[in-house]
This record gives C-alpha cells, structure tokens and sequence, in this order.
C-alpha cells in the first residue's frame, strides 16, 4: 500500500496517495475481470481502497474527485465493447461509465463512515461494497455486470454460495478477503510480535477471514458432490456471427434468416440422436416480418404518408392475418426441411428471437422469444420485461423538441408483461432474451414468481445478440452473469447468442460446452434437472439490500442525528 505520513487528524490525506491507491484498486480489479481474467488478483483488488478507509485523516472533494476518475477510467475500459453498437453509443458509453464511477464513491465514503462509529473494518468494508452492489443493480433500470464475485465465475467450489446470498454473498466473502490479506501484510510490515499480532483487532480481521472462506469452500465442495437429476432434453442452440445495424433493411434480415436456416439443416439434419428443440439467438428468426397481433378493437396506425390512403380496422385485421401466415409458414419450411432430413425422427419445437407485434389502442412492440410447436404453430411467446437503457430506450432525450432525430431508429420498445413458461413435453422453460441475466435480479425474480405460482422452471433459455459489442469482453462478462444467475437459482442456463456468448450452463455454474466467441456452429445441450432448494429464490435479495441501506444510513445518519438549524427570518 502506499506510504503515508502522519498528519494531523483534521489535515486532508494527501492527493498523490489517494492517486496511488485509487489507480492501482481499479488496475487490479480489471485484471481480475475478463479479458485477462485473473482472479486471485481479486482477493487483493479492494486492499489499495481498504488502506484509505483505515486512515483517520478527512478526504477532500479533490480526493473523492480523483477517486471518481480512477474508477471512470476502469469503467470506460471493461465496457468499451459498448461503443460499437452505434455512433450514438460513444456518449451513452461515457455517461454509463462516469454513473458507475459514482459506486466507488458510495463504497469509499460508507465504509469510512462506518469506521468512525467503530464498526469492525471487514464488516464495513464488506457490507459497504455489498450495499453499492445491490444498489446499482436497481437504480437506473439496474446493471450487474462486472460484480466483484463474477471475477470467481470459473472457480466453482467457491461460488456456490450464491444460491444461498446471489452474487451479492460472493462479493461480500471477497471483500472480506481483503481486509483480511491487507491487515495481515500490514500487520507482518509493521514488525508487530507474534503475541501482540495474535490479540489485536488485525488478528481478528485476519480470522474472521479465513473462517469466511474456509465455510465457503466448505459449502462450495459440499454442493459440488451433490447429484443432479433426469435430462430436461436435447436442444440445438445455433450461432452465427452475423454483423448488425440498428434499422437494417428487410433485405439484410432475411439474409441472417437464410444463413441462420442452412446452418440449422446442415447440422441438425445430420444428427443421428433426437433433438426436443433449435434455439435461435435474439431477432435472427424476424426477417422483416415480427409475429403480430390485434385485438378487436385495435385502432390502425397513424400513416407516415401525408398523401397516401386511411387504413381501417378491416385492412389492419386483414394485415395482421396475412403476417402471421407468413410467420407461421416460414417456420413450418424450417421445420419440414428438418423432418425431410430425420425421416422416422419426430419434429422438433422452435425457440427463437423474434421482434412481436400487438395491436391495440395503439401499437406495442417488444423484443421477443416465440415458442413455436412441433404442430408449426405459435405455442406461446415471451416479451421482454427488461429495456436497455441507451439501448432500447433513451429517457427524455425523444421529447426534446429537435433531438429526436439524434435517437437511432428500432429504439421506443414496450415492455413484456412478465415471466413465461414455455413447455417442453415435462420441461419448464423459463425465457429470457438479451441482457436479462446481465440484471441478476430480473432472472431471479421471475423465476421466483413463477415458483410461488405453483410451477417451478427447470431450465432458463436465454436468447441474445451479442454481435453489437463486436468481439470486447462486454460477452465474457455477459457469461460471467448467466453462471452466477445458474448458480444463485440452481438451474441450468442455455444461452443461444449471435456472436456469443453461445453457451450451456449446469446449475453449478459450469461450462459443460460452448462455441467460441465470434464462431460458428451448433452446440447439442442435454442440461439436467436440479431439484435442490435455492434460498436466495426463496428469499431473494433481501440480505444484499440490508448491505445497501445500512451504505447510505451511514452516510446520513450525522445529518439525521443531527439535523442544520433552520434559518432565522
């Protein structure tokens, strides 16, 4: 850790070593996450931050500023991939990144706070990072990527905790980790003797530590032994990587459908072994033509063109119609060019992305997932319940008179009106699509509603399209979020994603098999059922959203304590 002086208690901490402390956390911590991926450098990556908050000395704007800016620097570098997506992009990517600088503001100064009302350095070190955690994973729509327990997503024994406390509880063991490994190498530097080391508060952090630790290999092995059940199935999940635009003609859409469909037949047709189901990634199956609906009362939409003729409610209904049988016969030529190549073998079902059309009072478009059955019809279909920010929607900027020409065409969706099952002969699936999973809590929590509904999913499929980060680690950290999410609900994710991350997840968040980041091919899943109890389904979040409101009482609680005196008139 840097060296620091001492001063007196109401002098500010020097700048340089706040620089110093503040530059080496973030470097390690990038290190930590893909694409290096080391993840022992994890257990050391809070330290620098740790030493700052041991320190009684005050910190000034100045040092909170260079702080913010250490960490949007290692915002800006683990989230670059963002910027390919759109020109638009390179200002929604800085904005992005200087937000979530602010969460090591937050960290630092809470945890400071709690030390100087004399809680225990591992536990304030722990809850406060804990807390900011579980805050920017709600506030503004939410993101979870890159959470320091997802630097532990390719170390099983150690991340099987999270289906007791989520990612959140793999956070808190780390950080934890930290205190103790710094305490420890600043206690053997200080030349402490061995008994006055093994009676002070540096030994306990140091213990408390290695207990942490020790329960959670303990725990990770245990559950690592336990069996898993029956196959949930064989599925086909098919990637490409197929370069994207927003607003991409129709022409362009059915080339990715054509390419997506002789892939399909050349590799499942070729298959000896039954297959219950072909995933497809997010929007490679729409082609210019989204499965539509209208009610009875849907209202026609506006004309674009001043001079051309008013539609009516017949020639909307009569449209609709039209679309969807097109729709379906797509499909049903995918299907019977596959059954063509099986004789003998039975029809598999369709999981695919697919843009979905429903026309009501006024048009609502979402980003979907259709079940289509071996019958060649629509069994059900999944909306979206998770709208990107910058993404899929920009706030405020389309109502600001002149600006809206700036907001990339596609954007404006609507959002699903919840979690789905589709079936699957005995299997349960819960759909997901896009970065769904990158938001821990929307997986977690449908998934618990629909067990509290009285059936539970055994498997998650997750369709996405990863082809707009081009090939950055923005998709490792997009797997990283799907094993954490397998583990934290004990069941097995199948990922089909353009360009990747197209993957089969146990529910011990294990890599059985994936294809390789921006290849080809079709990777044959057979996940099996977990019966075992998840808490943190049963639960949820509750324990990480403690972390978080005890970060932001610490911070408040001089004012509430002592309220400013109001002005005298």
């Amino acid at each position: 850790m840097p060296a620091m002086k001492d001063h007196e208690p109401n002098q500010p901490i020097p700048l340089r070593p706040i620089g110093i402390a503040s530059l080496l956390s973030v470097v390690l911590l990038w290190f930590a996450q893909p694409p290096a991926a080391l993840w022992p450098l994890a257990m050391v990556a809070l330290a620098p931050l740790v030493h700052l908050v041991t320190l009684a000395q005050p910190i000034s704007r100045r040092g909170y500023l260079i702080v913010w800016s250490a960490a949007f620097l290692y915002w800006l570098v683990s989230l670059q991939g963002l910027r390919y997506a759109h020109w638009a992009m390179h200002f929604c990517w800085i904005a992005l990144s200087a937000y979530l600088a602010a969460y090591h503001l937050l960290f630092l100064a809470s945890a400071r706070a709690m030390v100087s009302r004399k809680v225990p350095l591992d536990i304030a070190v722990a809850v406060a990072w804990t807390g900011q955690e579980c805050l920017r994973g709600y506030l503004l729509t939410g993101i979870s990527a890159c959470l320091l327990g997802h630097t532990l997503a390719d170390v099983p024994i150690l991340i099987q905790v999270a289906d007791l406390l989520g990612s959140y509880g793999v956070s808190f063991v780390i950080a934890a980790l930290n205190v103790g490994i710094y305490r420890a190498v600043r206690g053997i530097a200080g030349g402490q003797s061995v008994r006055r080391f093994a009676w002070n508060l540096v030994a306990l952090d140091v213990v408390v530590a290695a207990v942490l630790i020790g329960l959670t290999t303990l725990y990770g092995s245990i559950r690592l032994r336990q069996p898993l059940g029956e196959s949930l199935g064989t599925f086909a999940l098919v990637q490409r990587s197929e370069p994207v635009e927003y607003g991409q003609p129709i022409k362009r859409e059915s080339e990715i459908f054509s390419a997506y469909a002789t892939d399909t037949l050349g590799a499942v047709g070729q298959l000896e072994e039954a297959v219950d189901a072909i995933i497809w990634p997010e929007s490679m199956f729409t082609a210019g033509n989204p499965w539509m609906m209208a009610d009875r009362d849907a209202l026609p939409p506006p004309s674009v063109d001043p001079g051309a003729p008013v539609m009516t409610q017949q020639d909307l209904q009569r449209g609709v119609a039209e679309s969807r049988e097109y729709f379906l016969q797509r499909a049903g030529y995918l299907l019977d060019a596959i059954a063509s190549q099986r004789p003998g073998k039975a029809r598999p079902h369709l999981i695919v992305g697919s843009g979905v059309v429903h026309y009501r009072r006024r048009p609502e478009i979402y980003c979907g997932v259709i079940h289509i059955g071996s019958n060649k019809e629509v069994a059900d279909w999944y909306g979206k319940t998770h709208l990107v920010m910058f993404g899929e929607y920009i706030p405020i900027l389309p109502h600001l008179p002149g600006l809206k020409r700036l907001v990339p065409p596609g954007l404006g969706l609507a959002t699903g009106p919840g979690p789905k099952r589709f079936r699957l002969g005995d299997t349960v699936i819960s759909p997901n699509i896009c970065i769904e999973t990158a938001v821990e809590r929307v997986t977690v929590n449908q998934l618990s509603e629909l067990r509290q509904s009285g059936e539970a999913a055994d498997l998650v499929v997750t369709v996405t399209n990863d082809g707009w980060f081009d090939d950055s680690s923005v998709i490792d950290h997009h797997r990283r979020c799907a094993q954490l999410v397998a583990v934290g609900c004990r069941r097995p994710i199948l990922s089909a994603a353009n360009n990747g991350p197209t993957v089969w997840i146990d529910s011990r968040g294990q890599i059985i098999e994936s294809i390789e980041q921006g290849g080809e091919g079709v990777l044959i899943a057979k996940p099996e059922k977990d019966s075992r109890t998840s808490w943190y389904l049963r639960i949820g979040d509750w324990p990480a959203r403690g972390c978080a409101l005890a970060s932001v009482l610490a911070l408040l609680w001089p004012r509430i304590k002592s309220p400013s005196p109001k002005s005298k008139d």
